[in-house]
């Protein structure tokens, strides 16, 4: 049977996504990622009630402005949600520390417990020291500094970068090391097995330890600087700008909907890329609002979901449109009616695989079209500020239009902003149904 063009582009392009998927530390970093959502939401949250519902500033309900201006004054409550946040996005680059090492120990076959809090103490080591003066007055007199204070700022998403290459290399390297059997301490058969387990992973943890705090003195030591910086100036910087450039967002969401195009789900295989970096952004965003700035960047993980992949991948709420509107083909619109309800909080399988979309020479253009159109679009408009910034983390499956309006603290505008792309999104589909429509006609004509 001969095969056509797509179907060699698609068997070529799958087996290198699927292995690129499966590769177990990209698979742990994004299960990292996954596992940590939860907090991420809550976090964001309650930055959105602190500086919405609580705040009597610009912005906020009883601030200048609004209705309610002067009415109450809640702020004293905004303790409660600094506290939340403190313990979430605050410490997000300290999680995903464990997280990840919890996952990668998972893909040896490994309880990850342990491996877990050796990486977080491997990553607590690498973490620069600063200098305070204790403020107690018989060591403020003779000058006495504390040089045990931890930089806490990279406990954050600021640290994202360097959390996930220690988490990645301290599992590698206590796993390797605990397999060395000249290493384990034996405990007398007597000794509880917990008890055992300790002692036998004992002299790998040191090593582990002992090799990045060794590494975090030398670069102090010796150059004056520690990974951190390192890290920014050659990984961290560049990427962020790549992402919150348009040529650069522009081109992963290319590469993201035209794997889907032939049904890899490229939202999927790019997470572990996109994830770290994206949710970083976000984290910016709310931690500057928190402290009454204006957020930095553009694009983060709910502006994606909320302006570009609405829907889901390939933005295909208009196709779903489209469909209802101007398929002449009963079986498409049956589809489209089994679809709508997934539809609506962003699941598209049922669509991308029951038209299908997925590898047909019709849709699988408007499939990479239309998201980059709309990203175009949401970008200069938030670029030149017609809508805020977004920095409140909606679970992916929240609805199009609602999660444009919470992403962004509660800006009506970019809920308008949402109805419209949906609207350009189904302009762009409109024409490809149509073109079904006649090839169809052909095909029974024959």
């Amino acid at each position: 049977m001969k095969t056509s063009f797509l179907d060699r582009v698609a068997a070529a392009v799958t087996p290198l996504a699927v292995k690129f998927s499966n590769q177990r530390h990209l698979a742990s970093v994004r299960d990292g990622f996954i596992a940590l959502m939860p907090l991420v939401i809550v976090g964001s949250i309650m930055v959105l009630i602190n500086n919405v519902l609580l705040s009597n500033t610009q912005g906020g309900i009883w601030g200048p402005g609004s209705p309610l201006e002067g009415l109450a004054d809640l702020t004293a409550f905004k303790e409660i949600g600094v506290r939340i946040y403190t313990g979430t996005l605050d410490i997000m680059g300290l999680l995903i520390v464990y997280t990840i090492s919890y996952k990668l120990s998972a893909t040896y076959g490994e309880d990850g417990f342990i491996p877990g809090l050796v990486a977080v103490g491997s990553f607590i080591a690498m973490i620069p020291l600063t200098q305070a003066i204790i403020l107690s007055p018989e060591q403020l007199a003779s000058g006495t500094l504390d040089v045990a204070n931890l930089n806490t700022v990279y406990l954050s998403a600021v640290g994202m970068f360097v959390a996930i290459a220690v988490s990645l290399i301290a599992t590698e390297i206590l796993l390797r090391l605990s397999r060395i059997k000249a290493l384990i301490i034996k405990m007398p058969e007597s000794v509880p097995p917990a008890v055992a387990r300790s002692f036998n992973i004992m002299v790998p943890t040191l090593i582990t330890l002992g090799i990045f705090a060794i590494v975090a003195f030398l670069l102090n030591y010796f150059w004056q600087t520690d990974i951190f910086t390192l890290i920014n100036l050659a990984i961290k910087t560049p990427v962020q700008a790549l992402f919150q450039g348009l040529p650069g967002i522009f081109l992963v969401m290319f590469l993201q909907n035209f794997l889907w195009a032939f049904g890899i789900h490229g939202a999927f295989i790019l997470s572990p890329i996109t994830e770290p970096t994206l949710l970083e952004a976000l984290t910016a965003n709310a931690t500057a609002i928190s402290q009454g700035l204006p957020a930095l960047n553009i694009v983060t993980k709910p502006f994606i979901d909320a302006f570009v992949l609405i829907g889901g991948g390939g933005t295909t709420i208009g196709l779903l449109i489209a469909l209802f509107i101007f398929s002449k083909r009963e079986d498409h619109k049956a589809i489209a009616k089994l679809a709508a309800a997934p539809g609506l909080f962003n699941i598209n399988e049922p669509l991308m695989f029951g038209l299908p979309v997925v590898l047909n020479p019709i849709y699988m253009i408007p499939v990479v079209i239309a998201p980059l159109v709309n990203l175009c679009i949401a970008y200069f408009a938030t670029l030149i500020g017609l809508v805020e910034k977004t920095y409140v983390m909606t679970p992916w499956t929240t609805p199009p239009v609602i999660s444009a309006f919470l992403a962004t603290g509660g800006d009506w505008k970019a809920a308008v902003l949402a109805v419209l792309l949906i609207g350009v999104a189904t302009l762009i589909y409109i024409p490809f149904v149509i073109i079904g429509n006649k090839v169809d006609q052909t095909v029974e004509a024959e």
